[in-house]
């Protein structure tokens, strides 16, 4: 959004009112638009609302600066489009009402040009590093999502229940674990254990699997020998 531009839009007519601008504005842009064949150079006649004179300005490509003592006054600024044919006619063609807010006298004291593009640096300067942090606090934002993305997808694998992926209810590790259990509980298992009192190992085998295996000592190897019938 330009602060400085105030637009004039002809349709069918010759004539056409801006949006609003307040009193002690300066540095203000007027655009001409909907007019057809307008010269790229061409006069515009300023006043402000009951002047008996006006204060000409050369536009340029569609646009004119409005003269800033015309907003000083917070009267309604008048501008004429001014053309000619030859060197040695013109006619008023196109007006347009730029209407003015007023407000408040600002202080006496004035920043100087210098001073005034000191300020708009500041201002430009401040603008860009608010920028960057947003732009820096949109990144993070987007770090955190993906973080969250990662651990909600880690949870999936792990016991499911997410909603992140398809048929992860019957493929994580919890499932293939209770999978595993169950086969075990199933088929049998052997848990081997060694008492610390006598330093003796013991065997603990469950149904059905104790039918089938058998423990034996090789005294020539002094090996325990173990033999799965089936």
């Amino acid at each position: 959004m330009e602060y400085n531009i105030v637009t004039a839009t002809f349709d069918e007519s010759n004539f056409a009112i801006t949006s609003v601008l307040y009193q002690y504005n300066y540095g203000n842009i007027l655009v001409f638009e909907g007019i057809e064949n307008l010269p790229e150079y061409f006069e515009v006649h300023f006043a402000n609302k009951g002047d008996e004179t006006t204060r000409t300005q050369i536009g340029h490509d569609g646009q004119v600066e409005i003269p800033n003592e015309y907003l000083e006054t917070g009267k309604q600024i008048i501008a004429y489009i001014y053309l000619h044919e030859t060197a040695t006619d013109g006619e008023t063609v196109y007006k347009t009402i730029i209407p003015v807010r007023s407000r408040e006298e600002p202080s006496d004291v004035q920043p100087t040009p210098e001073q005034q593009d000191a300020i708009a640096e500041l201002l430009d300067a401040l603008n860009t590093q608010a920028g960057i942090a947003t732009d820096a606090a949109e990144e993070a934002a987007g770090s955190a999502e993906s973080a969250e993305a990662n651990a909600k997808l880690s949870e999936s694998w792990a016991v499911g229940g997410t909603d992140t992926r398809e048929g992860e209810d019957q493929n994580n590790a919890m499932f293939w674990a209770l999978v595993a259990q169950q086969g075990a509980e199933h088929s049998g298992y052997a848990i081997f254990d060694v008492n610390d009192q006598d330093g003796q190992m013991y065997v603990t085998i469950t149904d059905p699997l104790a039918n089938d295996v058998s423990f034996s000592v090789n005294e020539n190897l002094g090996t325990l020998e173990v033999t799965i019938n089936g």
